[in-house]
């Protein structure tokens, strides 16, 4: 008996929270249609999405106002993406009214191919759609007034593709033209140092040169030092050796003869390096 008495108790105090919760629940659902109603469609969108997004309520009905209160409002691309959800539903009437919607939006971005496609699936959902059969005929009949129209979208897109592709190109054409340039750069910096060491190593070689063709003249000259000394020398030893002046003449008379010809046969000797390729004369 206590048990249930409790429990009894617990049921009356739940009531006045679902009453609550219940008033309002369906408050916001009259505030949502009131402000669909009223073409206030701004005040619609949030009203709807609270209904979302407090209360979890996703009736397709519901749905389908949030869709035509973005559309309205000209947020083109949250309504296309309820409506694209609404094409899927298993209401044809419901699905229907959502690709003749989607086609007057694909219609005013100029997309006629497409809306053309949309109205003709409304028209397979519902062929009792007077709306979407009246929005087919009347873009089918223009498009074959208006030939040049019909893949204007298509003709942009190609537009634009072609001028991505036109940039991609300039692109890689300054990226060689940069990689020749640096590849230009490169080669002559290896040319210029090339050159550099060819200078070094001919003024080296000329200063190897100079320093040979200076040590020439001082060994000669030291020879030449060494015979007259010797020379000198000679003297005093036939000084010595008393001989006649005659006899001392005749022998450093020869000695000079022998010591002009070493000298003759030395200047006779080259001083300078042959230059290469051509002829040592």
């Amino acid at each position: 008996m206590y048990l249930l008495t409790r429990i009894l108790l617990l049921i009356i105090l739940m009531i006045p929270a679902s009453l609550t919760e219940i008033s309002e629940r369906n408050k916001a659902i009259k505030k949502a249609a009131d402000d669909y109603a009223k073409t206030e469609y701004e005040a619609s969108v949030a009203s709807h999405l609270i209904l979302k997004s407090d209360y979890g309520i996703n009736l397709p009905n519901l749905d389908y106002n949030l869709a035509l209160s973005y559309h309205y409002n000209g947020q083109l691309e949250e309504a296309q993406s309820n409506y694209q959800i609404l094409e899927n539903s298993s209401d044809k009437n419901l699905a229907s009214f959502a690709y003749n919607q989607n086609g007057i939006i694909l219609g005013e971005q100029q997309k006629y191919e497409e809306a053309l496609a949309s109205f003709k699936m409304s028209l397979i959902k519902d062929p009792q759609n007077e709306s979407a059969r009246y929005n087919y005929e009347l873009l089918s009949r223009w498009l074959e007034e208006n030939p040049d129209q019909k893949d204007q979208n298509q003709e942009g897109e190609d537009g634009e593709d072609q001028q991505d592709q036109e940039q991609e190109d300039q692109q890689d054409q300054d990226k060689q033209s940069q990689d020749k340039k640096d590849g230009e750069g490169e080669e002559q910096t290896n040319e210029d140092e090339a050159s550099e060491s060819q200078k070094k190593e001919d003024k080296t070689g000329e200063k190897s040169q100079q320093e040979e063709e200076s040590e020439e003249p001082s060994e000669l000259e030291s020879d030449l030092s060494e015979r007259e000394k010797a020379m000198e020398k000679m003297r005093e030893s036939l000084k010595e050796m008393n001989l006649t002046p005659e006899q001392a003449a005749q022998i450093l008379e020869a000695m000079n003869a022998a010591e002009l010809r070493y000298i003759q046969q030395n200047q006779k000797k080259p001083t300078k390096r042959p230059d290469k390729g051509l002829p040592d004369w």
